[in-house]
């Protein structure tokens, strides 16, 4: 009985996503690219805690439902390579409850924080290749150790030592769970007896040198590589000395991430600020193969020759000749900062700004297409004063209320979206009430009124859509907290009135079928 609950609940989760139509546009920022080898898909995530899926080697993704998503910093993604559907992902955060570690079992289908309470702003995760109960977690304050996959944990570095903190990277040597190397803005360390006594490893390394990842050879042992802020470095004794290696022509010394070709280990590759480089020979000389900004490279063992590139201004990659071409694979992922809409008609356009400036962009089926842009909007949400103390029935302190998005209603009401949930004004906005209802208090973000539909209003809270029929007066939920939590604006065009459009700050525009009781 209880295997049939779960298999329900399970699909009652994947319906309540599948609610929401991402309509992109795609790309933008990714962090993390890695490989489930036995589930077959392949993980995506962004710092900005948006984790995404694709069971098609990339040509389609789909959002994972992540509580922490837009509400922390992601920094760190695990997969357990002996429990199939088993992720950890490490976060850091001012709210405690996303901050930590959260783990999945069900291929991120649930999530569950793990409540250790040492283990806050988690910045780098690795699992021992020989068992998966050990695992190490790189913290603000040290590392910390399980041996039971999770349940018990223990920290292991000194807490009186700055030095030893916070620990970005971390890897197991592949033979030996007690020998852990640890990469820190001040370079990086090593302990052989499961973190009882640590040394510093930096002989040979330009001091102040961040490492920002470290890699242990699984074909020969001893031998290491560590990404920093100063290039890569390779060591052939377990990190007693190291040697800078020669940089690629045109890349930057800023190295992210380096990975192994888990089929001929002398194939590896690094991510820079200014692109991916190669080496065929273990690391001893080095090329250019691109110029996007690089965070991480994933290997498939399936397809020989083909990887995944995450990057910090075009998404997912994919190439199928180990880098010499690359292709953007990102239908479905989107993490960009979008901050203004326009409408013309029946067509929407979308204003976004990366690293790189602003583009204006004109949804154009089947995709976006890039159109002149002036300068984006700064849309600044309209503040309101109140200019007497209000009702003392209202619920609202004499102070200042900053309002998201104003409607106006058919019986000539004004509907205020605000950090203190749903206001209305009678008087043109010379003075607002707090609804007592069930949007009250709940900060609310966007409201728009339904095109061909008198009395008919939709709210934004988070990632629910409340809908009324009567004025704003009472609401009732249309879709589940599914989508992205930073819904900024909400719109329904005269030409699809069966369709509400919700646009996210950070993944563009979805679209959610309106039934007819909707």
């Amino acid at each position: 009985m209880r295997s049939c609950l779960l298999v329900f609940l399970i699909a009652m989760a994947s319906a309540a996503a599948a609610d929401w139509e991402p309509l992109g546009p795609f790309g933008g920022s990714a962090a993390i690219v890695q490989m489930d080898y036995q589930q077959g898909v392949v993980l995506a995530a962004t710092s900005n805690a948006q984790l995404f899926k694709s069971s098609d080697d990339g040509d389609s993704w789909v959002s994972l439902p992540f509580p922490a998503r837009s509400r922390a910093r992601l920094h760190a993604l695990a997969i357990d390579r002996q429990n199939p559907g088993v992720y950890f992902v490490g976060l850091s955060g001012d709210a405690s409850e996303y901050s930590g570690i959260m783990r999945t079992a069900d291929g991120g289908l649930t999530w569950n924080r793990i409540p250790e309470p040492g283990l806050k702003n988690v910045w780098s995760i690795a699992i021992w290749p020989e068992d998966s109960q050990v695992i190490a977690a790189g913290t603000e304050e040290g590392l910390w150790l399980t041996e039971d996959g999770g349940t018990n944990w223990a920290l292991t570095t000194p807490v009186d030592d700055p030095e030893l903190k916070p620990v970005v990277s971390i890897a197991f040597d592949p033979w030996d769970s007690q020998t852990l190397y640890l990469g820190t803005p001040h370079l990086a360390w090593k302990t052989t007896d499961g973190g009882s006594a640590w040394q510093p490893i930096h002989e040979g390394m330009i001091n102040d040198s961040d490492v920002f990842y470290l890699l242990a050879d699984y074909k020969v042992r001893n031998k290491l590589f560590a990404a920093t802020c100063g290039g890569i470095y390779r060591s052939v004794d377990r990190g007693e000395q190291w040697t800078k290696l020669r940089q690629a022509p045109g890349a930057s010394y800023r190295v992210y991430h380096i990975a192994q070709d888990p089929l001929r280990p002398n194939v590896v590759l690094a991510g820079t600020t200014l692109g991916l480089v190669r080496s065929m020979d273990g690391g001893s000389t080095w090329r250019r193969i691109s110029t996007q900004s690089t965070r991480w490279i994933a290997f498939d063992i399936i397809h020989e020759n083909r990887i995944f590139v995450a990057t910090d201004e075009n998404g997912i990659l994919r190439s199928d000749d180990l880098g010499d071409s690359l292709q953007e694979v990102n239908r479905g992922f989107s993490n960009r900062r979008f901050v203004g809409f326009e409408t013309s008609g029946d067509e929407l356009y979308v204003i976004a700004v990366t690293p790189g400036g602003s583009s204006r962009l004109r949804r154009a089926e089947p995709g976006w297409e890039e159109v002149p842009v002036a300068d984006p909007p700064a849309e600044p949400p309209m503040h309101v004063r109140y200019p007497s103390a209000p009702d003392a029935d209202s619920g609202i302190p004499e102070d200042s209320l900053w309002i998201h998005d104003i409607v106006a209603t058919s019986g000539g009401a004004l509907l205020g979206a605000s950090p203190r949930g749903l206001v209305r004004s009678n008087d043109a906005g010379e003075t607002w009430q707090s609804d007592a209802g069930i949007l009250g208090g709940n900060t609310l973000r966007a409201l728009c009124r339904h095109s061909t539909q008198p009395g008919v209003f939709f709210a934004a809270v988070y990632g629910e859509i409340y809908r009324s029929t009567d004025d704003g007066r009472s609401w009732t939920s249309v879709a589940g907290d599914a989508g992205p939590s930073d819904f900024t604006a909400l719109m329904v065009l005269a030409g699809t009135p069966d369709q509400l459009l919700a646009i996210s700050a950070s993944s563009g525009v979805y679209a959610l079928a309106l039934r007819r009781n909707d």
